[in-house]
């Protein structure tokens, strides 16, 4: 099973050629879904949803999205009051919490955005119960996908963390998820959940990419997106950065799952 993890498109404010290299480098391999943590747009416009889905469907390959805080209108008001996913909705996904079950794989996303946030993001108790409700014992890979940041990365040790990460997070432990992906801060990263966060019972690994296709770059990092492919009770994590006009791989970890979860 290979999956690909893009998040932060920013469709409005993309570098066109990280946008052309981007499609080339995942339709060049053996895929079996997309999964892509928020941010498709800058400013939740029209142009900028219609952009992001022609990119997703020119890759050839199944994906599935969650809405970031991006996705939201900042400038009209009362569209972001009383319809804030409505551009989502019309024009990616009309679900924007899916729940995948396919061919071993099991992703749920949660729509972390909130109209009364514009940076920030929040997990609800309704959330977190069907953290609890949804994955199955038979899976062989199952995944919380999210926006916002669960995990601080070493780049990043100030950053602000979805509000009830904890209790997702611990939900997450007890429903037996492998994997919890976000994005969000641009930046390219991975964790054992349970060092970040005592007290979870499991090890869960967290993954965190950097804006896939945007200018908008953090200094130290380049555009980048993860690779995850597990292979019977191996899962491995390639990080491919944007460098000298094409993708390349920058970093590779190997994780082993035992009784508790997940060892790199």
């Amino acid at each position: 099973m290979r999956l690909v993890h893009v998040t932060d498109l920013h469709f409005g404010a993309e570098d066109p050629d990280v946008v052309a290299g981007l499609r080339a480098d995942l339709a060049g391999q053996d895929i079996d879904r997309v999964l892509v943590s928020g941010d498709l747009t800058m400013r939740a416009r029209t142009g900028q949803f219609r952009a992001a889905r022609t990119l997703l469907e020119s890759i050839g390959r199944p994906w599935t999205s969650v809405p970031g805080n991006h996705d939201l209108p900042l400038d009209r008001v009362l569209t972001r009051a009383l319809r804030p996913l409505d551009g989502y909705r019309r024009f990616v996904d009309a679900q924007p919490q899916p729940m995948l079950h396919a061919d071993g794989l099991q992703v749920l996303g949660l729509s972390t955005a909130r109209p009364y946030l514009w940076k920030n993001g929040r997990v609800d108790a309704g959330q977190v119960a069907r953290i609890g409700s949804v994955f199955t014992a038979a899976a062989r890979l199952r995944v919380l996908m999210v926006h916002h940041p669960v995990f601080r990365s070493a780049q990043r040790p100030g950053l602000t963390l979805l509000h009830g990460a904890g209790r997702a997070l611990r939900a997450a432990a007890r429903a037996g998820v492998d994997v919890v992906i976000c994005g969000h801060d641009h930046v390219a990263a991975q964790a054992d959940l349970s060092l970040t966060r005592p007290g979870l019972g499991r090890h869960m690994i967290g993954v965190m990419s950097g804006t896939a296709c945007s200018r908008r770059v953090r200094a130290g990092e380049s555009q980048s997106y993860t690779v995850l492919e597990l292979s019977g009770e191996r899962l491995r994590l390639r990080v491919r950065h944007w460098r000298g006009g094409r993708f390349e791989t920058r970093s590779e970890t190997e994780w082993r799952r035992t009784a508790d979860g997940w060892h790199a």
